[in-house]
């Protein structure tokens, strides 16, 4: 992942692009780290291949399913939980875009879900940060 974006007003790095970056870096660590596989990272269908346009952060093999994985990264806690931030019409579409990974990889007779992983980073002092990270499989 590159991590050195450019925000195109102010020409340097755009704070949410790196902070979002790190967090899903961090989310596919932790997986790892319990035993999924990464398949992919950012995966992106356009509507007109796919029927349904979007990106997928990340996609796991957990045990015998194929996860799409939502992840959601903040700073604090100013905007409510991560995943406050994952709606109805969200869900829908990450199952939708699930489906389309699954086609294009041959992957169609594997069992699939969606699962969110939440990433909370907040300053400590002296610039030592916090980070906790929250698995939620099995969305909607």
């Amino acid at each position: 992942m590159n991590i050195s974006q450019r925000s195109p007003a102010a020409g340097r790095p755009n704070p949410r692009q790196v902070l979002g970056e790190a967090g899903e870096r961090l989310a596919a660590e932790y997986l790892e780290r319990r035993g999924a596989r990464i398949l992919a990272s950012n995966w992106r269908a356009a509507p007109s291949r796919h029927g349904v346009g979007g990106e997928l952060d990340l996609v796991a093999l957990i045990g015998h399913r194929i996860v799409a994985v939502e992840v959601k990264t903040r700073s604090g806690s100013g905007f409510g939980h991560p995943l406050e931030a994952i709606t109805a019409s969200k869900l829908r579409r990450l199952h939708l875009l699930l489906a389309a990974w699954a086609r294009e990889q041959g992957e169609t007779g594997r069992e699939r879900r969606v699962d969110a992983v939440a990433v909370t980073v907040t300053p400590k002092g002296g610039g030592e940060l916090i980070v906790r990270i929250q698995h939620r499989p099995g969305l909607g």
